[in-house]
């Protein structure tokens, strides 16, 4: 069984360290093309974006855009064909990291316009669209805008109620429908529309999702007011309305009916920019923290020389490395285009999403009273942080998706496994190349080969948890077959254990790379974050191994539903 996926492997007990070392690295010359861009972004930041003006009057001037598209970053990963600066996905991914850490709200409406608004455009999208469209999308003619979430679907992207209907002649959809929450509603002149078609397959009819392009200004399509958020109040956000628009045959994206494949594609590239930018702006935090504990006086002492204070500083600083390296490793999976990154871009957007949020709340905390004040941009990061862990599918939701996705091959062995030996002739083949395998891994394990040797006793770590964590997916799928879509906390601990394990490859593989370009004694600083992340990480994979047959699910869930029947927490203390 094929398995070009590193994490998909990894839940069958292998460790494809081919697909992970060396750790990637930028060629010379885009190195030096990104700093360029780095340094006019700089500069241009320095004299046009005022945050917290941005953030009081809860939007940014137009001209803002027209700016910014003059330094190339409407039209970043855009083929220079079309107009655009035909960036990799790690040099796209590293321009956002630093647009993040300037304003929030800028890089979401950048963000939304290339990351998913025509990203759609660019990755199944005809010559014929991308010659119509992608020049005046690149140059920030057409600002673009990804109108999938509904009043009633979110993160169930397959139950949108907005229909498309066919004419009479074949030559136009008829779209009607409702969108909320769309960022750039309010100044796109390019919407990227899913809706559901009427599909007819041997006689037989269905509704499938179908993706749009759809030029503005288009008869039908009302753009509601802005929404008062809390948080990136700057970007545009809004409802959009269709009421019987007219679109072309030829403005169908990626086929009838293919608009679910053309949704799930699109987020998975959009979510690395979502998790580069998390780490940019994690490292403003980090190096205001960093300032606050060098400067602030407390018992005659800095208050960066109290232990609990160090742990703040050396936790958040881990977790930042970490992040960073698998935002990288999985851009270098991207822009390979052989192989399935669909799992490591969701770990990477649940973790550095949530790795940021831990940056800013404890940033907060050190900045303690001040940081609480409006007179400092830390409360305006902690509201604009928060909105990551809900952007472009919901962390709960992805987990679910880490956990299932994962399973799902282990799952489809087994199935088939038992239909083998239901015919042993014929099944002789699978059931013995599953003993083997089954059989080398209690004997022999996983081995990595390709780490540094003072990284050997990190690597004894991911080399026993391959094994271990294949045969707890094994009991799970055993123990719930087909209802293990049901069990979402079970689901959540298998995810979670993933989004540490990648982690810790990604860290080894990284911290290696740099030992042997720069020489252990060089890399002190290295070697010790990655000691600290897989202690941390270690520490919670073991509970959640533990927790697979020792939990208090059953009273998690009763209380929860119990809650759901009284409405409220139902104890007063002054009635004993």
């Amino acid at each position: 069984m094929v398995r070009n996926s590193f994490m998909k492997s990894f839940f069958f007990g292998e460790i494809r360290e081919e697909m992970i070392f060396p750790y990637p690295q930028f060629s010379s010359e885009a190195s030096e093309t990104v700093r360029m861009v780095l340094d006019a972004v700089q500069k241009f930041s320095k004299d046009n974006v005022k945050s917290a003006e941005w953030d009081e009057a809860g939007e940014m001037p137009r001209e803002i855009l027209r700016q910014t598209a003059e330094l190339g970053l409407m039209g970043l990963a855009v083929p220079e064909e079309y107009g655009g600066l035909g960036f990799k996905q790690n040099a796209y991914a590293r321009i956002f990291q630093d647009l993040a850490g300037i304003d929030a709200s800028l890089a979401v409406t950048l963000g939304a316009h290339q990351s998913i608004g025509y990203k759609a455009l660019l990755l199944f999208g005809s010559d014929e669209q991308k010659k119509r469209f992608l020049p005046r999308l690149a140059s920030g003619e057409l600002v673009a805008c990804y109108c999938l979430t509904e009043p009633s679907s979110g993160s169930d992207a397959a139950s949108i109620k907005t229909r498309a209907t066919l004419s009479a002649d074949g030559r136009y959809y008829t779209i009607t429908g409702n969108k909320l929450w769309i960022t750039n509603g309010g100044i796109a002149g390019f919407m990227t529309v899913f809706a559901k078609t009427e599909i007819e397959h041997e006689g037989q009819k269905s509704e499938k999702v179908t993706c749009f392009a759809l030029e503005l200004p288009a008869e039908g399509v009302t753009v509601g007011p802005p929404e008062d958020k809390l948080g990136i109040r700057a970007s545009w956000t809004n409802a959009v309305h269709f009421d019987q628009v007219k679109v072309p045959v030829e403005n169908i994206i990626g086929g009838v009916g293919q608009g679910f494949k053309v949704a799930m594609g699109v987020l998975n590239h959009g979510r690395m920019g979502l998790a580069a930018g998390s780490v940019g702006a994690a490292q403003k935090m980090i190096e205001a923290s960093i300032t606050h504990a060098n400067e602030r006086v407390q018992f005659k002492k800095k208050i960066g020389e109290f232990g609990m204070v160090k742990e703040k500083i050396g936790r958040v600083m881990a977790n930042i490395f970490a992040a960073e390296s698998m935002v990288y490793m999985t851009t270098a999976l991207m822009d390979r285009k052989d192989i399935d990154y669909s799992i490591e871009s969701a770990i990477a957007k649940v973790f550095a999403s949530e790795m940021l949020w831990e940056a800013v709340d404890e940033n907060v905390q050190i900045w303690a009273g001040l940081g609480f004040m409006k007179e400092y941009p830390y409360e305006r990061a902690l509201r604009d942080a928060r909105i990551n862990r809900i952007f472009e599918g919901t962390n709960e939701i992805l987990r679910a998706f880490i956990g299932l996705s994962g399973m799902q091959g282990p799952g489809q062995e087994l199935a088939g496994l038992a239909d083998a030996i239901k015919y042993p002739l014929k099944g002789l083949g699978p059931v013995s190349d599953f003993a083997i395998r089954k059989i080398k891994q209690r004997v022999i394990g996983q081995t990595i080969t390709s780490s540094h040797p003072a990284l050997k006793n990190l690597a004894a770590v991911l080399e026993e948890y391959a094994v271990q964590f294949a045969n707890n997916v094994e009991v799970l799928i055993r123990r719930h077959g087909k209802n293990l879509h049901l069990m979402q906390l079970a689901q959540k601990r298998i995810a979670d254990i993933a989004i540490d394990c990648y982690g810790m490859a990604c860290v080894l593989s990284r911290v290696t790379q740099h030992i042997q370009t720069r020489g252990l004694e060089a890399c002190e600083l290295e070697v010790a974050l990655a000691n600290i992340f897989f202690h941390r990480a270690n520490r919670r994979i073991r509970s959640n191994f533990k927790a697979i047959d020792k939990n208090d699910d059953d009273y998690i869930k009763f209380v929860a539903e119990k809650s759901y029947e009284l409405g409220s927490y139902p104890f007063d203390i002054l009635k004993g």
